[in-house]
Formats: C-alpha cells, sequence, structure tokens
C-alpha cells in the first residue's frame, strides 16, 4: 500500500477540507499544489484538488486527479468514489458503474455506494441487478432516492403487487423530498413507461411542489404524449424558476430538436453545458444538433474532442463514427463502429452505420449483413430498406430492389432517395405509368437532386409528354454540374 498520504500531517488535510467547504478554494488549491510538490504521489492531496478543480468546473483535470490518487492508493475507498461519481455525473454510465464496482469491493456495507450501483444498474436497463443490489440495502439505511429504483426495477420487471408498494413509498416521502417524484416520472419515461409517468404526476400534481425538476418531468411526458406546444410552455416556466436547471435546459433543448429549430437546441444545450458537468448526453445532443444545422466541421470539433478526452466512453466513439459517416469518410468510421460493435454487438444504430459504411466502401456482403441486423428501430428502417434496395439492384435482383424500397416509402413515405430509386426500378421495368408519380414526388421533395429529373423527363417521353420532358432535361442540365454526389444524404445515422 502507498502511504505517501501519512507523511502530511493530517490537520493539514481537515484545514484544507474546511477550506474546500467554505468555497475557498484558491487558497486549497495552493495548499494542495505545495503538498503535491514535495510528496507527488500523495494520493489524498490528489484527491482533494480534483475535489477543487471539480468546484471550479474543471472536470478533465479533476478525472486526472481523481484517477492518479485510486493508482496511488488502489484501497482508497474516497479516491475510488470521487472518480466513479465523476463518471456518474457525467453520465458515462457502462464506466461509472464498473468504478463503482470496484468501490463496493473496497467497502462492501456502504449503502451510498450500493444505492449508486443501484441505480446505475437501472440506467443501463439491468433491472434484475439493480433490484438485487437495492433489496439487499437494510430499509434504515436506504435513502429517499432508492425508493423510485425500486419501483422502476418492479414495474419493469412485471412485479406489480411490489410495484404498487414502492410508487406507494415514494409518494409517502414526497412531501419532505419532493425530488424523488420528478426522479420517477422521468424514470418511467426514459425506460417507456410513459402511460405510468403520466398516471403518477396527474395523481400527484394538485399537491407537488413545483420544482424545476417537476415541471420538467411534466414537459417530457406532454412531449411523449404529442403535446408539444402545452410542452413547451411548461418548460419555459421551469427555466422561469430556474434558468440554470440542467434537467429543464435538457428538455428545452429536445423539445427545440422535435419543432426542427436547431439554433434554439444549441442555445439551450450551451446553456446547460455552462452550469454543469460535461453530460455524454448533452454532448451527443449537441453532436446531433450541428449535423442538423448542416455544419459537420462544428460536430467534428465537438465529437473529436470529446473523443480525444474520453476514447473508452462509448457514447464519445459512436458520436464521432456518426459525423464520419455523415461526411462520407466511411474508412474512418469503420474501426470506430468495430470498436463500438465491440462491445455492444446488437446496438441497432451501430449497425445501421456500419452497414453505410460497408456499403460505401465497396463490401456488399458485410453491408448487407449489418442493414439487415439493424432492423427493427421504426423511422430509420427506411434507411436500411433503402441501401437493401440498392444491394439488391447491384446483384441484378429488380424484384428483390423493388421489394425492399417498397418496404423503405412504407416506413416512411417521404424518403426522396427511395422514392426516386423506386421509380428508376419501375422504369427499368417498362413501367413508366408506376415510375410517374415516384419521380414527381422526389422532384417536389428535392428539387435540386439532378437525376431524378433526367429520370423524370425519361419516364415522359415515354408517356408522350414531350414538353414536360424538355422541361425536366433543361433542369437536368442546369442542376448536374452544380455539387458532387452525396453517398449518403439524408440518410442520417444520429439518434432522432
Amino acid at each position: 500500500m502507498n502511504l505517501a498520504a501519512t507523511t502530511v500531517d493530517q490537520a493539514n488535510f481537515s484545514a484544507i477540507e474546511t477550506l474546500i467547504k467554505q468555497s475557498k478554494l484558491e487558497p486549497a488549491e495552493t495548499q494542495l499544489q505545495d503538498i503535491l510538490q514535495k510528496h507527488s504521489a500523495n494520493y489524498r492531496a490528489e484527491d482533494l484538488l480534483g475535489q477543487v478543480q471539480l468546484k471550479q468546473g474543471r472536470y478533465d483535470e479533476a478525472e486526472t486527479l481523481f484517477r492518479q490518487a485510486a493508482q496511488h492508493n488502489p484501497k482508497s475507498e474516497e479516491a475510488c468514489v470521487s472518480l466513479a461519481s465523476l463518471l456518474k455525473d457525467e453520465g458515462r454510465t457502462e464506466e461509472a458503474i464498473a468504478q463503482y464496482e470496484a468501490c463496493q469491493k473496497l467497502a462492501p456495507q456502504k449503502a451510498g455506494n450500493a444505492s449508486e450501483l443501484a441505480m446505475l444498474y437501472q440506467e443501463a436497463g439491468e433491472y434484475e441487478k439493480s433490484l438485487r443490489v437495492a433489496s439487499a440495502i437494510p430499509p434504515a439505511a436506504r435513502s429517499t432516492k432508492l425508493l423510485p429504483v425500486l419501483a422502476v426495477d418492479y414495474l419493469a420487471l412485471g412485479k406489480s403487487e411490489p410495484a404498487h408498494k414502492a410508487v406507494g413509498d415514494v409518494l409517502a416521502h414526497a412531501s419532505a423530498d419532493p425530488e424523488i417524484v420528478p426522479q420517477l416520472a422521468t424514470a418511467l419515461v426514459q425506460h417507456g413507461m410513459t402511460n405510468d409517468a403520466a398516471e403518477l404526476l396527474k395523481f400527484v400534481q394538485s399537491h407537488q411542489k413545483n420544482t424545476p425538476a417537476f415541471l420538467a418531468a411534466v414537459a417530457q411526458v406532454q412531449a411523449a404524449e404529442g403535446d408539444q406546444q402545452q410542452a413547451r410552455g411548461t418548460v419555459m416556466k421551469a427555466l422561469q424558476m430556474d434558468p440554470k436547471s440542467v434537467e429543464a435546459l435538457s428538455a428545452a433543448a429536445a423539445l427545440a430538436e422535435m419543432a426542427n429549430d436547431w439554433d434554439a437546441a444549441a442555445g439551450f444545450l450551451d446553456r446547460a453545458l455552462a452550469v454543469g458537468p460535461p453530460r455524454s448526453d448533452l454532448l451527443q445532443q449537441v453532436v446531433y444538433v450541428e449535423i442538423k444545422k448542416h455544419d459537420l466541421v462544428a460536430a467534428h470539433e465537438v465529437a473529436q474532442r470529446w473523443h480525444k478526452l474520453r476514447p473508452n466512453d462509448p457514447a464519445s466513439t459512436m458520436a464521432l463514427a456518426t459525423v464520419m459517416i455523415e461526411a462520407n469518410h466511411f474508412g474512418e468510421a469503420k474501426p470506430l463502429l468495430e470498436k463500438f460493435l465491440a462491445n455492444a454487438r446488437n446496438d441497432k444504430r451501430a449497425q445501421l452505420a456500419m452497414g453505410l459504411a460497408d456499403y460505401n466502401t465497396g463490401n456488399l456482403p458485410e453491408a448487407s449483413h449489418y442493414l439487415t441486423a439493424s432492423l427493427g428501430q421504426g423511422p430509420e428502417d427506411s434507411t436500411a430498406r433503402y441501401y437493401l434496395g440498392l444491394i439488391a439492384k447491384q446483384q441484378g435482383d429488380i424484384e428483390a430492389a423493388v421489394d425492399q424500397m417498397n418496404w423503405a416509402l412504407a416506413v416512411n413515405p417521404d424518403n426522396p432517395r427511395a422514392l426516386g430509386a423506386l421509380g428508376q426500378l419501375y422504369l427499368q421495368q417498362n413501367d413508366p405509368e408506376k415510375a410517374r408519380p415516384l419521380l414527381e414526388k422526389a422532384v417536389e421533395k428535392v428539387p435540386a437532386e439532378p437525376q431524378n429529373h433526367y429520370e423524370l423527363a425519361r419516364v415522359y417521353n415515354k408517356l408522350g409528354m414531350k414538353d414536360e420532358a424538355q422541361q425536366q432535361l433543361q433542369l437536368y442540365e442546369k442542376l448536374r454540374n452544380k455539387r458532387p454526389t452525396d453517398a449518403s444524404q439524408g440518410q442520417t445515422v444520429t439518434p432522432q
């Protein structure tokens, strides 16, 4: 065991801890730096200096110090928890789980660590593990924030009787700790139990204390039920109460994204990141918003910096891979996706992205494998079906290609690429009557795409519509040299 901390008088550390509690961060930092200059491996000084930097918003520097402290004294539960807590606050769920598991081994009886681990297991969808850890904590040692965890675990596992009791426990403690109701409602929404969340909020609304977190939870439920206008009004009330509420700012950003107001979404996300740790979900939203703003340079800067600082964060790997796909850098995307899929082999977003990367690098068998595996996402299936149709066409199976394009349009009738491709396939089958409405709609959706104008001109010619054909050819000639073909335009793999 490294005993470097014992070479410094414990009274010094107690005095420094007092300074930190009093938010006298500069003198605390100076004293800790002095200690580390003399004792570079002093884990206690590293841990406390990390706490100072955490309060100063210097999260990456704090993480480095926490890791050093844990390395210099692997048996220090304090250093272990400091790192685990930071990982949790930054939304790095998998890393935080591994760290809290290590902390549990160091202090098996520590109820606080077990509570955090139960919450993280639940966040990862591991309800059995979450329930097992939470249930092992003696009732007298359980914090109120563990009550919503038990309720969601029981509901997710279909255990209705204990679930009702756990929800009752939440309501019974809500007056003393009003934040556990929005905690429960938010968790229910996140785990696909929106109806349960709506019933909960309706039941408590008359006597629940209005807090920014509660209003943000109400807004999430209103949005999930399709009432975006009311949700926006609710989240604005939350921000009036506390302009720095990360829950409200995150909800406001999500609502702006639903309305395709990308500038507003970016503004809310910037505010959220300015007042708290750089959470993975917020950074992921920033990358998505920049892509939607067609600013791939900004998206790449955010994703690359994020991945460089946190190479083990799966979300950063996926974000950078997504930007590479959107920018048509398929060869650079593939190793990132391979790294991600090594630990999440059934992640459908990553499978779709890998399918696009393989298709655009000429590996059609692998592309077909990943695109097929990615099916089941809902709206994104339209993209997968479109590319499966292109593969079938290249392999000479026109009937299969037609089927895939029809399936793509069944999922998303406005997919312009599938409209154009199916129109061309019908034209190839010498069926201009079927091709015409598809190509007309494709031209309407994306008037700047020259190829659809050319194919529509061919259709009009076959139907004897010479004037219309000439008009489409003129548009084709005007547009064809304006921009290079973009192999993945409109085929985003970012989360919706």
